[in-house]
């Protein structure tokens, strides 16, 4: 939690970037309990799939943000210094706002909203996630990486941090390989080991 605590300390929002990783959802719920406000943004769902999941959400304590209509929404949590959380693994819709970079053993386009976010805002970006515990006692273990904070809006500054952000989710999902679910291939290129 040092890491969530020292960004948050920069009054600027934090921009949390995750993995379709372990209990995700029952991370961010147990991360609101503790007197965040924590926005989730989601991507564009059919409206009935919307409201159950607002409603699920909303019961563990969470907010949600649609990606179609929510950047606007998304700026203005930053700025009142609330937490985004973005899940940032896998594309979605058309190559606008994807980058190829390489992930956990291969290259993959991943989205660069959690990055642009906080290059535009001066939030700080922390990768996060959450998994089952190979221990067994905790049953579950959250676990925050060191914040990362933009050091210019250029491009060149936006795919350094991608690739930090990539390498972060890639070795999450090689450390955690059988509790990632991405459906989707979406591979450009993969080591077969």
């Amino acid at each position: 939690m040092e890491h969530i605590e020292a960004a948050q300390a920069r009054g600027k929002g934090t921009v949390i970037a995750t993995a379709h990783l372990g209990p995700y959802e029952l991370a961010a719920a147990c991360f609101s309990t503790l007197g965040y406000s924590v926005y989730g943004m989601v991507e564009n769902l059919d409206p009935a799939v919307l409201e159950a999941l607002a409603t699920y959400r909303s019961a563990t304590g969470m907010h949600i943000v649609n990606m179609k209509d929510g950047l606007r929404a998304a700026y203005r949590i930053l700025g009142d210094g609330h937490v985004l959380l973005l899940v940032g693994d896998r594309a979605i819709g058309d190559t606008r706002g994807l980058i190829e970079v390489p992930f956990a053993g291969g290259r993959r386009l991943l989205p660069t909203g959690p990055v642009v976010f906080a290059q535009a805002t001066g939030a700080a970006l922390v990768t996060g996630f959450a998994s089952r515990n190979p221990r067994g006692d905790p049953r579950y273990l959250i676990e925050f990486d060191a914040p990362l904070i933009a050091e210019s809006r250029d491009a060149g500054e936006r795919d350094r941090l991608m690739n930090v952000l990539a390498k972060r989710m890639g070795d999450a999902v090689q450390r955690y390989p059988d509790q990632w679910f991405v459906f989707q291939p979406n591979w450009i290129t993969r080591d077969p080991a």
